[in-house]
């Protein structure tokens, strides 16, 4: 017969001449006898075996091992087999062969982490895989350049210190939210402004020296935020710039470095989808990086997609979002939407919902900052800049909100900002199916726990 047809050959062999593989044990457990088993064997009874045991050369069963118990438990002299060109005996990879014949079968969680460590590649697999995954360095051919001079950053002088105690104590109070945006810092000094400079005299009064809504205060916070850095009076850890995203390659001194680190956080990175069992696909949409760790922050604990742009966006934002919504397999989609109180703010807001309606999506919308509401409520009427006359969207925003003042999202206090999206949330929510899914995760971690001893038990090297 043909070699490529012999693997389909049935043929029927007395049972006792195969037996059960001991390694089948090790991957999937022992074989207990409980309701599954009841109805395996009915069926078997009723229908016969649909499916021949797989068997090895040397007669093991590398394949079928509940099928052939259950015959068993029949009273079978004889059973159907197919034979497989592998052996068992003296064969070191023999549990991954196993694995690979039992890929279809319903594993429990224990069953299928041992099944993926022994289809682990090989050491020259698992090399290249490294090599390929990593960016290859770029070897460039340059001079090396001379740069005279040092940079000079003065500290900040006593004229300056009413200033420095105010943003330290902003930055302090925002701890949470580190690192923070120069525009944050701004905005909450706005609510008790500092004196800028604290003259020893001189013909302007108080006032002229007070922290105030404009470019050049703004400009000024900067320069001492760079001085107070570098003379280690504001934490380098306290500020940083979204738009500049640094990338930084990491490795490992040893292999020995390197699996420590790994086995602090084995099995520690499961989590439930918390929204399974939704009857809504919830997004957020937040209009600027500045806020990016608020938004994070608000999201994460319900599992939450958001997306943050740079004003309007571009395609592929709008169509990723639409495939999320229709892989979710839910019928609704509510899209919470965080923009400016501004001319491009509001513009842009409206136009996520069109253009989410172009992909066919037609969601429920929900603009939960920043409102004319939330301004009134937080006395924010001072802090507030006029919009440019020379935005497209002018002057339909003053004909919609009936004035030109503006107002950022950074006006708003983070935790009031991190609120007013968590409520959205969850009133687009099922919160008992929403807790009942969080009592699952924990159950999962205890099972998590068990494995983990278990394997810390069993490991040889």
């Amino acid at each position: 017969m043909d070699c490529t047809l012999e693997r389909y050959r049935v043929q029927e062999v007395p049972i006792d001449s195969i037996d059960p593989s001991p390694e089948n044990d090790d991957l999937y457990g022992a074989i207990e006898h409980d309701e599954q088993i009841d109805i395996l064997i009915e069926s078997i009874r009723e229908r016969g075996l649909e499916e021949p045991i797989v068997i090895t050369r040397d007669n093991f069963i590398l394949s079928g091992h509940r099928r052939y118990y259950a015959c068993k438990r029949l009273g079978w002299t004889h059973i159907p087999v197919s034979r497989r060109q592998v052996r068992r005996l003296a064969n070191p990879e023999f549990h991954r062969e196993l694995a690979t014949f039992n890929t279809h079968r319903i594993k429990g969680v224990g069953s299928l982490l041992r099944e993926s460590l022994l289809r682990q590649n090989t050491g020259e697999d698992l090399y290249r895989a490294i090599v390929e995954h990593r960016d290859a360095a770029t070897k460039v051919d340059a001079e090396f350049l001379t740069v005279d001079g040092d940079k000079d950053i003065e500290p900040v002088g006593a004229g300056r210190q009413e200033f420095l105690k105010a943003a330290q104590a902003v930055i302090e109070d925002l701890r949470d939210y580190w690192p923070l945006s120069v525009r944050q810092v701004h905005y909450r000094l706005l609510n008790n402004p500092p004196m800028t400079l604290t003259p020893k005299g001189g013909k302007f009064t108080r006032d002229h020296y007070l922290y105030k809504n404009d470019k050049k205060s703004y400009n000024k916070l900067v320069r001492l935020l760079t001085s107070a850095r570098y003379h280690g009076q504001v934490s380098m850890t306290a500020i940083d710039d979204p738009t500049r995203p640094v990338v930084v390659p990491n490795g490992w001194s040893t292999v020995a470095k390197y699996l420590e680190d790994e086995m602090s956080i084995f099995l520690a990175g499961y989590h439930r989808d918390k929204q399974n069992g939704q009857a809504r696909h919830i997004e957020v949409f937040a209009e600027k990086s500045t806020l990016y760790r608020i938004v994070e922050r608000a999201c994460e604990p319900y599992y939450v997609p958001f997306s943050i742009g740079r004003g309007f966006c571009s395609i592929p934002v709008w169509r990723d979002m639409a495939k999320r919504f229709r892989e979710s397999g839910r019928e609704a989609m509510s899209l919470i939407v965080v923009s400016d109180y501004d001319p491009e703010g509001l513009a842009l807001a409206d136009d996520a919902i069109r253009s989410l309606k172009l992909f066919g999506v037609d969601a429920d919308y929900h603009r939960v900052a920043v409102t004319r509401e939330q301004i009134d409520d937080l006395d924010l009427a001072n802090d507030c800049n006029p919009a440019k006359e020379s935005s497209t969207q002018y002057a339909a925003f003053v004909k919609r909100t009936g004035g030109a003042d503006t107002w950022e999202c950074e006006a708003l206090p983070p935790d009031y900002l991190c609120e007013q999206i968590k409520n959205a949330i969850e009133s687009n929510m099922d919160m008992d199916v929403y807790e009942q899914v969080c009592d699952e995760e924990r159950a999962d971690c205890d099972e998590l726990a068990r494995i983990k001893r278990t394997l810390a038990s069993d490991l040889r090297f």
